[in-house]
């Protein structure tokens, strides 16, 4: 069985209700306070597990609140045998502050997410072989030496470009088979302007990157796939009523990346991933509300026809 291993974050969202969001100077009384977890890296494990994957999470977490991450990631099935524990240095956490009228404003630390060890990557890379699936996103430190690695084990990389920073093109991206994209990382890498049409985003990633397999997200407009050898594929998004498209990207990624572990084409696992998406959109929260394998497939949207993608 092919496995999953993620190299990814793992925050705590500390969330602050507030009357207004406040300004500098100012001490405001929250209104409540709640804690959930998140991280992109978090996210998109617990995804790739629902969607029947063996994945294994090797981020790092430090002090602090970290029992609601372990506990997420247990639940859904997430091997935990090679998350490292950095108590030197805090947890990666949010504070969010909410006003009234939905509005936000977040402070990220990346903490422990930032503390990874060449020692403690080389380690874990021993456990696995070619063919098994790499998962980064642009929340960890050591993505270079991520990269070379995964790619001279024979592993296949897949980069979720996000978020995007200048300095991501200084990595060997060419040394990733999969490269997962929306329109606004499409366009850095391709020094673009992110108007530009999907397609054209698509061609101009694809000739930087030709021998990489690249799929863009469009959000409510579907997603569209190059494949190295230039054979495209495009699908659209269901249509359903959104509370909370938080975390929707990442259910994509990880029921997209598990599907073609599995060996299932290109154009049946973007129907899958986007399915997932689209029913993690009505719900609330971001890993609560990641759908399993069995919900997809027994869904009327799964079941029913298949949208057309917009690529303007």
């Amino acid at each position: 069985m092919t496995k999953i291993l993620n190299f990814g974050s793992l925050n705590v969202d500390y969330v602050y209700k507030m009357d207004h969001i406040i300004s500098p100077g100012e001490t405001q009384a929250s209104l409540s306070r709640e804690l959930f977890p998140g991280g992109k890296g978090l996210n998109q494990s617990v995804a790739c597990a629902k969607a029947g994957g063996k994945v294994f999470h090797a981020g790092a977490v430090g002090s602090g609140d970290n029992e609601i991450l372990l506990a997420t990631l247990k639940k859904a099935g997430v091997d935990l045998s090679y998350l490292k524990h950095h108590d030197e240095v805090p947890s990666g956490h949010t504070v969010i502050q909410v006003d009234k009228n939905g509005q936000n404003s977040i402070i990220l630390f990346g903490g422990a997410n930032r503390s990874l060890q060449r020692n403690e990557i080389d380690e874990t890379f021993e456990h696995f072989s070619q063919g098994d699936y790499l998962i980064l996103q642009n929340e960890v430190n050591e993505l270079e030496y991520l990269i070379k690695r995964g790619s001279a084990l024979g592993l296949k990389i897949a980069f979720n470009v996000s978020p995007f920073s200048s300095e991501l093109l200084e990595l060997p991206l060419d040394k990733c088979s999969w490269l997962l994209v929306n329109e606004v990382e499409a366009a850095g890498i391709a020094c673009m302007d992110p108007a530009s049409s999907a397609t054209s985003l698509l061609q101009g990633v694809s000739a930087k990157l030709p021998n990489s397999n690249i799929v863009l997200t469009l959000g409510t407009r579907g997603s569209i796939y190059k494949q190295a050898d230039a054979k495209t594929f495009a699908f659209g998004c269901y249509k359903v009523k959104a509370l909370d498209t938080t975390g929707s990207g990442d259910t994509y990624t990880g029921f997209l990346l598990q599907a073609l572990a599995t060996g299932k084409s290109v154009d049946e696992a973007m129907k899958l991933a986007s399915c997932a998406a689209a029913i993690s959109v009505t719900r609330m929260g971001a890993a609560s509300s990641i759908p399993d394998l069995n919900e997809v497939l027994s869904s009327e949207l799964y079941k029913g026809p298949e949208p057309q993608a917009s690529l303007l």
